[in-house]
């Protein structure tokens, strides 16, 4: 008689929660604290660039996120991490989520944020006036394109704009 092992399978992060971590997190890297970018507001970008008649190659976005496609995708592009890997453990849930950069995530893979902090010691950008402090990831570019072309929209990029709308209906005017 065969005997199956359990895997233990992790679910996907909700879209809506992923907006709530991505904001939460000022859409800055937890490891190396670099602004992270939304990528399906490169992928609208280049559309409307295209659009526009620009007809040389561009490298804004690739589905694969591909280092000669999309450069600014294969390192800054905005990932959510579980802060304590779930391989080892770590808890799908809401308080074990953080903002990584791309290149940030696949370099820490299932090591402890601390552990691999010590061993991957970056020099995190500071700059003169501190922290960006309204930086969204582009996520806002994202909404205004979204909205002039909806056709062009993939189902999960209509969820991430009803997510990114209803995301903010719910925060008042930092004005």
């Amino acid at each position: 008689m065969a005997t199956s092992k359990t895997r233990s399978t992790r679910r996907g992060v909700p879209i809506s929660l992923q907006v709530e971590v991505l904001f939460r997190g000022g859409w800055l890297c937890s490891l190396c604290h670099r602004p992270t970018i939304f990528p399906p507001a490169l992928r609208l970008a280049a559309e409307l660039v295209r659009a526009g008649g620009y007809e040389l190659p561009i490298a804004y976005h690739h589905p694969r996120w591909r280092r000669d496609s999309a450069p600014l995708l294969d390192h800054l592009g905005c990932v959510i991490d579980h802060v304590v890997a779930h391989s080892r453990g770590g808890r799908h849930a809401p308080e074990n989520f953080a903002v990584a950069c791309n290149k940030c995530n696949t370099r820490k893979s299932a090591e402890e944020k601390a552990k691999y902090l010590a061993e991957h010691p970056l020099r995190f950008v500071k700059g003169k006036y501190g922290e960006p402090r309204h930086w969204d990831g582009l996520a806002s570019l994202f909404v205004v394109l979204a909205r002039q072309s909806p056709a062009s929209l993939t189902t999960s990029e209509r969820i991430w704009l009803r997510a990114l709308d209803a995301h903010a209906r719910r925060v008042p005017d930092a004005g």
